[in-house]
């Protein structure tokens, strides 16, 4: 696969930080929340996910998968799919011209595009993304989210010992092993009435 597929660096820095923070990858890499956010089937992500080339469709026929994928995934308040009129309305076009959308035969503009996104309440560029692209972006938030939730876990170590700052010459890679180092620490230290 060509290693410029945008996907691939955030899959490696997910990967080192699975691998550093003793994560369960089958967890963190699940394909099923990840084709949820990023509109590809479950097939697709898991080629992604192993490095194997993602199939592409052609662009009028992606568009409308994924529109088709956001109407069965993204539903109204009331649990019902959107309907066309419903989507012609919030993206300030005709129902038939969403018809069209839907059945492959148009490509929206980017303004356009970017008003259903916005109606279904995806990031920009769902609907046009390309694969690497879409798993990219949902791999980059992954990313994010179990960075925040590492340094949350160090938030809560320095707290638990009232800490101001840790400083560690050949630190343990893992927060656990952290928090392992620390309670070993803290445990052989005089108690004081």
């Amino acid at each position: 696969m060509d290693q410029g597929d945008p996907h691939l660096k955030s899959l490696r820095l997910l990967e080192e930080l699975i691998a550093e923070a003793d994560l369960d990858r089958r967890a963190v890499l699940d394909p099923v929340p990840l084709s949820l956010s990023t509109g590809l089937s479950p097939a697709v992500v898991r080629a992604g996910l192993a490095r194997r080339r993602m199939p592409e469709t052609e662009f009028q026929q992606q568009v409308a998968q994924r529109l088709a994928f956001l109407r069965a995934t993204r539903l109204r308040a009331d649990g019902v799919p959107y309907s066309q009129a419903e989507i012609a309305y919030g993206a300030d076009v005709t129902p038939q011209w969403v018809g069209e959308l839907l059945k492959g035969r148009k490509v929206p503009s980017l303004e356009l595009a970017a008003r259903i996104e916005d109606l279904f309440r995806v990031p920009r560029g769902f609907l046009t993304a390309t694969p690497s692209q879409a798993l990219g972006r949902a791999l980059e938030e992954k990313l994010a989210y179990e960075q925040a939730r590492q340094l949350t876990g160090l938030r809560e170590l320095k707290e638990r010992f009232q800490l101001r700052s840790v400083a560690f010459r050949g630190a343990p890679e893992t927060l656990a092993a952290m928090q392992d180092l620390l309670n070993l620490i803290v445990e052989d230290q005089p108690k004081f009435a």
